[in-house]
Formats: C-alpha cells, sequence, structure tokens
C-alpha cells in the first residue's frame, strides 16, 4: 500500500512472527535471524513509545535513525545493521503484498565515524597468559578454568577468528593432534565454512585444556568450549572470563572484539599477506580488512620500510 495506507503498528508487530518463520524457512544464519529480530522489534518499539501508529513510513524511520544516532549514542555500524533489519522486513512486507511498495528501499545508510581500535599489544596478551598460570595446590575448577582461558586467549589473538566462531566449535573441529594443526570453521556469519591453521604453541595450549576438560561430569559434551560448572560456553561467560583476565593483568579498554584486531594486526606485523588473513579471518572484502587493521598501519609501514632499508642508493 503507498505511505498514505500504511499498515498499522499493531499488523507490523504481528507481522514480525511471520517473517522470522520465513527466515529460518530461508535458512538465515542464527545470527542473521537474531539481529535482524532485535533491529525491527526495537523500531516497533520505539513506534510504540513514541506515538507512531503507523510505522512504515519514511519520516518515522528517519526520527528513528536520529534517536539512535544523538539519544542513544548508537555507533555508525549498529545504525547500519539496524536500518538493514527494517529494510528486509519492509522488503518482505512488499513480497507478501502487505505493501505495495518499500518506503525504504533508498533510505541513505547511517554515516559511519571511523572509530580506531587498539590492537593488544604482545605484552598485554603476555599479561593475560600469565593471569592463567595456575597456583599450586589449586582445586580442579580453577586448574581447569586456567586451561582454558588460556587457550581461549592464544586461540583469539592468533587467528583473528570472530568469538561467536570460537564458540561455535566442536570437538570434530578441533585438529589439535595433526601437523599442522587446524581448526574446521564451519558455523560461520557468511555461512561459508573454512579452515584456519593453528601454530604448535596453539595446539599444545588446547591439548592442555583437552586434558582438564575430559575430567569433567560434562565431557561428552559436543561443543568444545565448557562453561565453569556444566554445559557450553556462552558470549556471556566468554565476555565475563576475558574481561577478568584482562583486568587481572592491567589491560585496561578491554573487549573481547579488540582480540580480532589484534589477530589481523599481528598477521600483518609478522609479514603475513593481506590475501592469507582474509581467508583466515573470513572476510570477503579489502574492506574490511582495513577497517580492522587500520589502527596499526602506519607502524607497520614504518617497520617494513626499516626492512626495506629504501635510503641505500
Amino acid at each position: 500500500m503507498p505511505e498514505d495506507r500504511n499498515l498499522t503498528l499493531d499488523d507490523a508487530e504481528e507481522l514480525v512472527d511471520f517473517w522470522l518463520v520465513h527466515l529460518r524457512g530461508a535458512h538465515k544464519s542464527a545470527g542473521t535471524l537474531e539481529a535482524y529480530e532485535r533491529g525491527v522489534r526495537q523500531f516497533l518499539v520505539y513506534c510504540r513509545e513514541n506515538g507512531y501508529s503507523a510505522p512504515m513510513r519514511r519520516r518515522v524511520l528517519s526520527a528513528w535513525l536520529a534517536h539512535l544516532r544523538d539519544v542513544k549514542a548508537m555507533q555508525g555500524y549498529t545504525a547500519r545493521a539496524r536500518l538493514t533489519a527494517v529494510r528486509q522486513f519492509a522488503k518482505w512486507l512488499v513480497a507478501e503484498g502487505e505493501l505495495e511498495v518499500n518506503p525504504f528501499a533508498d533510505m541513505p545508510q547511517p554515516a559511519v565515524d571511523e572509530k580506531l581500535v587498539e590492537p593488544l599489544t604482545d605484552a598485554q596478551i603476555a599479561a593475560m597468559l600469565a593471569t592463567c598460570r595456575t597456583p599450586k595446590g589449586a582445586g580442579r575448577e580453577r586448574v581447569f578454568l586456567d586451561a582454558r582461558d588460556a587457550a581461549l586467549i592464544h586461540v583469539l589473538a592468533e587467528t583473528a577468528m570472530r568469538s561467536g566462531e570460537v564458540l561455535s566449535l566442536l570437538m570434530e573441529d578441533v585438529r589439535w593432534k595433526e601437523s599442522p594443526a587446524g581448526l574446521s570453521v564451519q558455523r560461520t556469519k557468511t555461512r561459508q565454512g573454512r579452515t584456519v591453521p593453528l601454530s604448535a604453541q596453539a595446539a599444545e595450549r588446547l591439548g592442555r585444556y583437552v586434558r582438564e576438560r575430559r575430567k569433567r561430569p560434562d565431557a561428552d559434551r559436543p561443543e568444545f568450549w565448557l562453561s565453569a560448572r556444566r554445559g557450553a560456553l556462552k558470549y556471556p561467560g566468554l565476555y565475563d572470563a576475558l574481561n577478568k583476565r584482562a583486568e587481572d593483568a592491567g589491560v585496561t579498554g578491554f573487549h573481547p572484539h579488540r582480540m580480532r584486531h589484534t589477530g589481523a594486526h599481528r598477521w600483518l606485523a609478522r609479514g603475513g599477506s593481506e590475501g592469507g588473513l582474509m581467508a583466515v579471518a573470513g572476510w570477503k572484502s579489502p574492506q574490511m580488512l582495513n577497517r580492522y587493521t587500520r589502527a596499526q598501519a602506519s607502524q607497520r609501514a614504518a617497520e617494513e620500510a626499516e626492512r626495506l632499508n629504501l635510503g641505500d642508493l
């Protein structure tokens, strides 16, 4: 329907569930489903709270995006993700005959203020790993957590993998005994599997974790990473565990996503190729690579210039 005969807010709220069923039928990933649902429901909640009875209007969406920027102080990339969700919902409404036109098809993307994320230094990584040294006489739970967190820190800092990809690993995906060692990443954001190589040092830490994991009463679970008590480790548990390690190590401003920036920077700083990094990290566009490695680009260029010895004329 044209904008002057738009869906009511009640109609839109009811149709979200039908849309989610469609997305599941289209084999969208769990991450995509969660992001799309979050974006659309947040938009409709905003409409409800602000008296917009006909939500599928450009001026309403524009007001919401301004609210995200000015009131919620939302970063540009997150606001873009929210807009994408609402656009996809509107696209489905058109396909299903609930709307005649998509009023948001050509809505401009929110501006992005590129925020530099500094990678961790080798000294900071070493300090976090040092917090995982188990004191003599420690209990079984402490031994398990130290082995698990050391392996997590090492894998994240070495591979530049997404936290969600690491947490989704199953026992069969972790080839720590093989030479060379590697990870089979099947459950990815892009739904395209890939193989991630591992160093012998990372394999050793994974093996140490596996030894402690075998002593657990829930050791037969298919998930590779287990929580402190019982069951699979989820993102909140990883967030709390790594932030506690960072705090104990004196690392300020830590967030698990910094590990992805760290792994990317370390790969290039050690002379790795951009193509190799994209394959390992699961990026399809150079833009994503630049986003994650921009903070230390000048430092890497200076180090490369020194190695090239361009002044030797």
